[in-house]
């Protein structure tokens, strides 16, 4: 059995990969890719205007995980959907909508942070205490 390329704690740094860079983290064929999307409902990346393929960490994760009970671990096409449909495998599935609300979440703190230092200095100007000469 082959071993996965792709490594579970390795850091995607961008928001989409075409197919082609999908398939070279898996090296694999980009019509396996293609035939697995048949396969797979689950497995439907985003695409642009021009048709292209763009795969989101939750859908790199998908494969991930077809290529490890499929390629790895010596499963059938049929043998996974089934083990997808009966196992905890559809985590992967709301990975991008979690990364999504986190990202989210970070923002409004950010935001309120802005916020919160913006009314700070408000309050010292409104001081009238702050207008005083300090004293020697």
């Amino acid at each position: 059995m082959r071993q996965i390329v792709h490594q579970p704690n390795m850091e995607l740094t961008k928001r989409y990969y075409s197919i082609s860079e999908v398939a070279e983290m898996f090296e694999m064929n980009i019509s396996k890719l293609r035939f697995w999307e048949e396969q797979f409902p689950s497995l439907k990346p985003k695409r642009d205007r021009a048709g292209d393929r763009k795969y989101t960490s939750a859908d790199i994760d998908h494969v991930k995980l077809l290529v490890n009970l499929i390629d790895t671990q010596g499963y059938t096409i049929e043998g996974a959907k089934r083990a997808i449909r009966t196992k905890e495998y559809k985590k992967p599935q709301n990975a991008e909508v979690i990364k999504t609300l986190e990202d989210l979440k970070d923002f409004l703190v950010f935001l309120r942070k802005g916020l919160d230092n913006e009314n700070e200095s408000d309050s010292e100007e409104s001081n009238p205490d702050n207008f005083l000469p300090e004293e020697e």
